[in-house]
Formats: structure tokens, C-alpha cells, sequence
């Protein structure tokens, strides 16, 4: 019965506080949001806090409110703060990796570039083994039924290719 009676006043008593102080706390928020339906929140969201509290007296309630309500905004300014930095790096990091992308597709594009360039030079045989292994990913087995040619030839074209081409993307990049 006690706790419901102290209930019921600490209900009363705040009840009063904001009857009294809401809209001047109300404008000392609008002085930061500029906005009343974000003020008239944040006075809910300090109301709210105020109902936690265990001791609350009209004597020091005005004060109360008003520390709160500030602190409530360096939060909010703190936070409003954090999400723009890490929105800002969050940019810089697309950024660095869309250059990298760019940069890895102009790379891959001269690769492609060169090695059609030596596949070309390459006696007709070897191109064709290098081709079919490398871009249509043929085993040596199918190549060498394809081509009509022994697979240990076969198998010594892939090696000769790979390694000649390997030599010549060193050298070129």
C-alpha cells in the first residue's frame, strides 16, 4: 500500500514539474534542434528519464530538467557527429575501392591485352593447344582427341605455353 501511495504522489509530482517547466525546456531544446517535433521527443524521451528516478523534488527539479535536457543534447550532437565521420569514412573507403577496381579491370584488360598479342606470335599448334587449355579449359586428354595429336605432345605444349607466356608477362608488365 506504501509503495503504490509513493507511486502515486512521485506521478503527482512529476506531473506538476511538467506542467510547470515543459515549455520552457521544451524552447531551450528547439534552441538545438530547430525542429518541434525533434524538441517535443527529446522532452519526452527527459520526461521518461525523469520517471526512472527514484528521488524527485520540485525544489531542484527545474535544475534537473535543464541538465538533463543539456546533456541529452551533447549526446545527441556526439552522436549526430560519430554517424557523419564514419558515413564520411565509409565513403572513402567505397572510393578506395572502386579506384582499385578500376585499376585491377585496366590491368586485367592489358593482361588480356599482351597475352593475345604473344598467343598470336606463337607457332599455330601451340596457339591452338593454349587456347583450348587456358580459355576453353580443356584437358590435355580432349585437346589431344581434338587435335588429332599424342596427349604427352599435348601435355609438352601446355608446359612450353605456360612457361613462355609466363616469361613474357614478366618481362612486358
Amino acid at each position: 500500500m506504501a509503495t503504490t501511495n509513493n507511486n502515486s504522489n512521485k506521478m503527482t509530482i512529476i506531473a506538476g514539474i511538467y506542467n510547470m517547466y515543459a515549455s520552457e525546456v521544451k524552447a531551450f531544446l528547439m534552441s538545438y534542434t530547430h525542429n518541434e517535433m525533434a524538441a517535443e521527443d527529446m522532452l519526452h524521451d527527459l520526461f521518461v528519464k525523469v520517471m526512472a528516478l527514484d528521488m524527485v523534488n520540485e525544489q531542484t527539479a527545474k535544475s534537473l530538467l535543464f541538465v538533463t535536457a543539456r546533456r541529452m543534447m551533447i549526446d545527441d550532437a556526439r552522436h549526430k557527429a560519430f554517424v557523419r565521420q564514419y558515413e564520411k569514412d565509409a565513403q572513402a573507403m567505397m572510393d578506395h575501392f572502386d579506384s582499385y577496381s578500376v585499376e585491377r579491370h585496366i590491368d586485367s584488360d592489358r593482361i588480356i591485352r599482351l597475352e593475345r598479342l604473344r598467343v598470336a606470335e606463337m607457332h599455330k599448334k601451340s596457339a591452338q593447344v593454349y587456347n583450348l587449355c587456358f580459355h576453353e579449359e580443356c584437358s590435355a586428354k580432349e585437346i589431344a582427341e581434338q587435335l588429332g595429336m599424342n596427349q604427352r605432345t599435348v601435355e609438352g605444349h601446355i608446359y612450353r605455353c605456360r612457361k613462355e607466356m609466363r616469361a613474357y608477362l614478366k618481362k612486358v608488365m
